[in-house]
């Protein structure tokens, strides 16, 4: 059995090309943190996908340190599993994903073939954060556009939603896919307003309303013809049943780091696929290190709506790892073994911030 002997986490930084705006929050640079995790056959790397503040899920990467030095590495360098920890998502996700990186770079064998995933590529799509600038809010969805997106998932709030998308889809027109994304800010009151949605195509409404609100999403689902997806709302499998079940969404929006892992996103798009749901796979502007877990899911054959799979430089001017980069509107997905990525070490310096390491028997 591949026991861990040693276990590193970096805290780093990397400058975003442009500053990123959802309804609450605006990030100019992104904080991540990596795992490291050695073992006696060795290395591999997962990421906490969890932002600085609390204002996007209640995990933030502060939190996540503490229950990785507390509780998750004290075992897992014990050899204990990890089974009876409840709640911590992001970083029980991170460090199940370095060891299962690990042990799948010793077999050979690459992250989309222990999923089970047979694509050689997936669809991309980005992500547009612009609220309150419209001119600019068309100019780039206009730049993505050209670049070779074929689906744009643009940020929407009250008062800067139906106008700005109306203006997004007269300059693109019906040839690019398009979803809006509210990350929760509105409520079941403004189900006349995003009715307005409707003539305009949107392909998926993700997260309107508050991520606790379940009924609230089946009543909102009745009046709108705009398929309703849900992100926040999916923390597990058993979320997306019930949400699924109470007819609460028509897509799902599964995220690792959301549902506490790799195989708790697998069983989640299993979930899906068994009641003929769409999946799309949901990002969290991550590095090349979470980027490349993004990628493998997405090419599961559940996620038949196009995910936050973007190239790299959508968000850095130089990622931690190779760039993914776009190859006509499409992501290669990582066939290397493990998650087929590794952090490059004179980035990893110039961009580390904090490190820590702890060994067994220590």
């Amino acid at each position: 059995m591949t026991r861990a002997v040693a276990v590193e986490l970096f805290r780093i930084r990397l400058p975003l090309r442009s500053p990123f705006r959802t309804a609450r929050s605006t990030t100019t640079h992104k904080d991540a943190l990596l795992v490291r995790v050695v073992t006696s056959d060795g290395e591999g790397w997962g990421e906490v996908g969890a932002e600085p503040s609390p204002c996007y899920a209640p995990d933030t990467l502060d939190t996540a340190r503490l229950i990785l030095r507390d509780e998750l590495v004290p075992r897992v360098l014990a050899g204990a599993g990890l089974d009876d920890v409840r709640g911590h998502h992001p970083a029980r996700a991170a460090i199940t994903t370095a060891l299962l990186d690990a042990r799948l770079r010793a077999e050979g064998t690459s992250l989309a073939a222990y999923l089970g995933a047979t694509s050689r590529y997936v669809s991309a799509g980005v992500a547009i954060g612009r609220l309150g600038d419209r001119d600019a809010l068309v100019a780039d969805a206009a730049a993505y556009a050209a670049q070779g997106y074929r689906s744009l998932k643009v940020k929407i709030a009250p008062g800067a939603d139906v106008e700005e998308i109306g203006a997004v889809r007269r300059e693109l027109g019906a040839e690019v896919t398009l979803q809006v994304d509210a990350n929760g800010s509105y409520s079941l009151a403004d189900a006349d307003r995003l009715a307005a949605l409707d003539d305009l195509g949107v392909a998926c409404l993700e997260q309107p309303l508050a991520p606790d609100a379940l009924l609230d999403h089946a009543a909102l689902a009745t009046r709108l013809r705009t398929p309703i997806g849900l992100d926040e709302s999916i923390v597990s499998a058993n979320a997306a049943h019930d949400a699924v079940a109470v007819g609460a969404c028509a897509v799902v929006s599964i995220k690792s780091a959301l549902v506490g892992g790799i195989d708790a996103a697998r069983r989640t798009h299993d979930v899906c696929f068994a009641a003929n749901v769409a999946a799309r796979a949901g990002g969290m502007l991550e590095t090349g290190v979470g980027r490349a877990v993004l990628v493998a899911l997405a090419a599961l054959p559940g996620f038949t709506i196009p995910g936050d799979c973007s190239a790299s430089d959508r968000y850095f001017d130089e990622d931690v790892t190779e760039p993914f980069e776009l190859d006509d509107g499409r992501i290669r997905v990582p066939a290397g073994p493990g998650i087929g990525v590794t952090p490059r070490a004179e980035v990893l310096a110039r961009c580390t911030i904090a490190r820590e390491r702890w060994r067994a028997g220590r």
